[in-house]
């Protein structure tokens, strides 16, 4: 019988995407905020405001190493990039990172649980 560990060493990727990750949020809310999203129609920033909320708490669950976390992150990094393209604003570029930090995540993703 394999014994996991109760504090597995949280893998320095792991520890990257959540510094990033928080640091992306703060930068989204800042774009909410600002004068441009308001000119984007009232749904947007209420999509995008929900959208940091659930990236705050998978970074939260990541920190942690959880499985939950890693997939409802995977999911909202793919559904922004969806609402990027339905607004115009996707560009090839903007896919990398998260491409990146999804096959990072489920490159670690036996070791959370």
């Amino acid at each position: 019988m394999t014994e996991f560990p109760l504090n597995p060493e949280k893998p320095l990727a792991v520890t990257a995407i959540c510094v990033i990750g928080l640091i992306n949020a703060t930068q989204m809310i800042n774009l909410i905020l600002s004068p441009m999203a308001k000119q984007l129609g009232a749904g947007y920033p209420v999509y995008f405001m929900l959208s940091v909320l659930v990236s705050l708490a998978c970074i939260g669950g990541l920190w942690f190493l959880k499985r939950w976390a890693a997939l409802a992150y995977g999911a909202i990094l793919v559904c922004n990039q969806l609402v990027l393209l339905k607004m115009g604003f996707w560009e090839l570029t903007a896919a990398v990172i998260p491409v990146i930090i999804i096959g990072l995540l489920f490159k670690y993703f036996d070791r959370m649980s």
